[in-house]
């Protein structure tokens, strides 16, 4: 299998790292040529959760057009980057090519094969003009999505905190060879990998934290675990998840857990930094579309009223410099 990861961020470094041992020819396609200059001399180096360093060597390159066509087509981009990819995915891509979004927050491919209201609609928070809709076929579409945490010391160095956890499924809720192939391609790498028919429900059970502590850790610049326990800021974080939650349930997802009981999973991964507050200390954009945004547009979609998501949305954009201050 011939694998490439468009992406050389915290996520697509180990996942190219940890997949370049396994049987598949994997190539790793980054943005600037110094990057792929500076990982091809020297790997990609991983400290792992125990402490102990990984040197993996991974094929890299600037220049998609220089690898033959693939069988999987892994993004890993931020979700606001996506559309700059499309030229990539285009020269990677072949007729039995599977593309597999590895994103944050809600996909652009969220209302395919669903019924109404969602059917035949273009999220506008996530695809604002289509292009991700009619480039990328949606029955070539795997989803995905992780609980790894992750971060980027620079070019080909990353420390993996902690967690393995990968879930793909079919928009469709099929069980494809495709998807198994995926997931036995991660499995072979070490990760605990699996399938799911109903890869919405999944999505939403990771979103539900992030759609709450994300926005929260950088009005806060507080991590992940103070955000959890501190009780003023905890129940902040329940109304926020609360509202997501009567979205997705008028959508047809339920889920496996309760509010109180997803927020201690949060606090389980420790005194950790959400990527939106690293991003914002780096002075990246953030990816409030895809995590706030895309919930607030279902939820105009379906009738329900989210005013705490609207307003932490606001003061995020405000924080962030989207918006102007008033004088």
């Amino acid at each position: 299998m011939r694998i490439a990861i468009i992406g050389g961020g915290a996520i697509g470094s180990l996942i190219a790292a940890r997949l370049v041992s396994t049987d598949a020819s994997v190539s790793l396609v980054v943005r600037r040529a110094e990057a792929a200059a500076t990982i091809n001399a020297g790997g990609i180096q991983v400290t792992n959760p125990d402490g102990s360093e990984a040197v993996a060597g991974v094929h890299t390159t600037a220049d998609a057009s220089s690898l033959p066509k693939q069988g999987v087509v892994i993004l890993c981009t931020k979700a606001y980057a996506l559309e700059t990819t499309l030229p990539a995915i285009a020269q990677l891509s072949g007729p039995e090519t599977v593309v597999v979004p590895m994103l944050n927050g809600v996909p652009w491919w969220y209302p395919a094969a669903q019924p109404a209201p969602l059917a035949g609609r273009r999220l506008a928070s996530v695809d604002p003009d289509g292009a991700l809709k009619t480039a990328i076929p949606e029955d070539h579409i795997v989803g995905a999505l992780t609980y790894v945490a992750v971060l980027n010391r620079g070019d080909g160095s990353i420390h993996h905190v902690g967690n393995q956890t990968f879930v793909f499924g079919d928009p469709a809720g099929r069980m494809t060879p495709e998807l198994a192939a995926v997931t036995e391609a991660f499995r072979k790498a070490g990760f605990d990998a699996s399938a799911t028919p109903d890869i919405r429900a999944a999505i939403w059970t990771k979103l539900w934290g992030n759609l709450a502590f994300a926005p929260l850790s950088v009005l806060t610049q507080s991590s992940s675990l103070l955000l959890c326990t501190d009780p003023e800021v905890r129940a902040v974080a329940a109304t926020m998840m609360a509202e997501g939650q009567a979205v997705a349930e008028r959508l047809g997802v339920r889920f496996a857990m309760t509010i109180p009981a997803r927020i201690d999973a949060t606090a389980g991964l420790g005194d950790f930094k959400t990527s939106m507050l690293q991003d914002y200390e780096a002075g990246r954009k953030l990816e409030l579309d895809a995590i706030v945004g895309a919930v607030i547009e279902l939820a105009e979609i379906v009738g329900v009223p989210v005013p705490t998501l609207r307003t932490v949305r606001a003061l995020v954009d405000l924080r962030a410099g989207v918006a102007p201050i008033a004088r």
